[in-house]
């Protein structure tokens, strides 16, 4: 790698490492506490809920929409550029990878009880539509897709606001989250499962990072002041939330109160990144970092379905003789090495490979496309 890769600002590489793991521990946390009650036992701290890794990435998300289309509204062909750029971001691996889980279901299906002998709950996985489980829960085959059914959501909304001025623009799309969540809190859409789903309070972290950004391009830099006692807050925020874990899981999933106290350590964190000293490094942490950002997409995606493989080891094989933290330390490793393998393997020749094929065109030629690198 070269130096000049290494030497530039590491913030939001770190940031997205940082929620990368958040979330493989997450579920690390998952798995183990179904090891512990299937023997009759507990686990010890339950650190899952510390700092939300799906919620940094939601910010970061809304972060870098803003930022990087910060040119481009009201401009012929901003739109219809950016959601080919999230396309070949997301949908080619997702595919992949909910193809593989098809397959893997249909040859264990102890693995997962997931109805993929309805048509329709197969072709709302593949596209990104809210589609219930026969547990109740709305989740896609891939598991963790349904945090890109709400991505999906957003884009669309964010390439709607492209055709606007930037102050318009942005000024709708936070408007329009905003309003649409506090009619699912409200109770106004009914037994909609889609727009009950896609109103979760969980997307207003999507505007949590718009905001920021919108802040970062104005030029406003946290004091001194602000960056200790922002970090001090985080650490403090987190540790309440650990121990008030079994207070908030006592809260239906999609309850605003549980939803805004579990992001405040994630939202003082990623104010704490993107407002305060951008770092410069040039060693082993930064190179990490950035393998850990590139791959961010991959480990997301890969590490459920290796869990899910550790745990039934586990259980099989090394449950009586070893102690958890082994378990917790192992699979840790073995979720990230999934990650990094198939970043490796699959979504960086598959993008190399997207990027150099000419650019797509929208049927009706509102504005000439051109290709663009996905991020």
């Amino acid at each position: 790698m070269s130096k000049s890769i290494v030497s530039k600002p590491i913030n939001m590489q770190i940031l997205r490492a940082a929620a990368a793991i958040a979330v493989v521990l997450y579920h690390v946390g998952v798995e183990k506490s179904h090891i512990c009650a299937d023997v009759g036992g507990s686990c010890a701290a339950d650190l899952r809920f510390g700092i939300d890794g799906v919620r940094l990435f939601f910010m970061i998300s809304g972060y870098i929409m803003v930022v990087s289309s910060w040119n481009a509204f009201g401009k012929p062909g901003a739109s219809w550029k950016f959601i080919q750029r999230r396309v070949q971001r997301i949908v080619p691996l997702y595919w992949i990878m909910t193809t593989l889980g098809v397959i893997g279901i249909a040859l264990a299906p102890s693995m997962l009880t997931v109805p993929i002998l309805d048509p329709l709950y197969v072709a709302g996985s593949y596209l990104f539509y809210p589609v219930t489980r026969v547990n109740g829960l709305v989740r896609p085959i891939a598991n963790l897709g349904w945090t890109l059914e709400l991505q999906v959501m957003f884009y669309v909304v964010f390439m709607a606001a492209l055709q606007f001025n930037r102050k318009l623009g942005l000024i709708l799309t936070m408007a329009f989250l905003a309003l649409f969540t506090a009619g699912g809190v409200l109770g106004l859409y009914g037994q909609s499962v889609p727009l009950n789903f896609w109103s979760d309070p969980i997307i207003l972290d999507f505007i949590v990072g718009m905001v920021v950004a919108i802040l970062y391009k104005g030029g406003i830099v946290l004091p001194r002041s602000a960056v200790w006692g922002l970090g001090l807050a985080s650490l403090i925020l987190a540790a309440g939330v650990v121990l008030q874990t079994p207070w908030i899981k006592s809260f239906p999933e999609a309850n605003l109160l549980p939803r805004l106290i579990v992001g405040l350590p994630a939202a003082t964190l990623f104010v704490l990144s993107t407002l305060g000293p951008q770092l410069i490094a040039s060693g082993l942490i930064a190179r990490i970092s950035l393998v850990l950002s590139n791959a961010s997409f991959s480990l997301y995606l890969a590490h459920p379905f290796m869990l899910r493989i550790s745990a039934k080891i586990w259980a099989k094989f090394f449950e009586s003789h070893l102690p958890m933290w082994v378990f917790t330390g192992a699979s840790t490793l073995v979720a990230i090495a999934s990650g990094l393998l198939l970043y490796g393997l699959v979504e960086r020749p598959l993008a190399n490979f997207l990027t150099q094929m000419p650019p797509l065109k929208p049927a009706l030629r509102l504005a000439h496309a051109t290709s663009a690198v996905p991020q």
